[in-house]
C-alpha cells in the first residue's frame, strides 16, 4: 500500500444534498444581508438625520445619512475582494512552507 488514499466520487444523492445545502446557505445569507440593508436604509431615512446630523438642514441631513449608507454599500464588496486576495496569498505562502509533502 502506497499510503495515498483516493476518494470515491460522490453519488447522486450526496450531490443533491450538497447542492441543497449550498442553495439554502446562499439564500439565507442573501436574505439576512437584504434585511440588514433594508433596516439601515430605513434608519438612514428616518432616524439618522435627526440623531447624527441635527445641526444641518433637514434635506442636507437626509443626503448625508444616505451618503453613509452608500459608503457602506460600496465598501462591502471592495473590502471582501481585498480580504479574499490577502487571505488567498497568505494561505498559499502557508501551504508552500508546509512540512508535509
Amino acid at each position: 500500500m502506497s499510503g495515498h488514499t483516493t476518494l470515491a466520487p460522490a453519488g447522486t444523492a450526496a450531490k443533491r444534498k450538497e447542492a441543497r445545502t449550498v442553495i439554502m446557505s446562499s439564500y439565507l445569507g442573501s436574505t439576512i444581508e437584504f434585511y440588514d440593508f433594508l433596516l439601515y436604509a430605513t434608519a438612514a431615512a428616518v432616524a439618522f438625520p435627526k440623531v447624527f446630523f441635527s445641526g444641518m438642514d433637514d434635506w442636507v441631513g437626509v443626503v448625508a445619512a444616505y451618503a453613509t449608507f452608500a459608503a457602506g454599500y460600496v465598501a462591502r464588496p471592495s473590502a471582501a475582494s481585498s480580504s479574499a486576495t490577502s487571505v488567498t496569498a497568505w494561505a498559499a505562502r502557508a501551504c508552500s512552507s508546509s512540512p508535509w509533502p
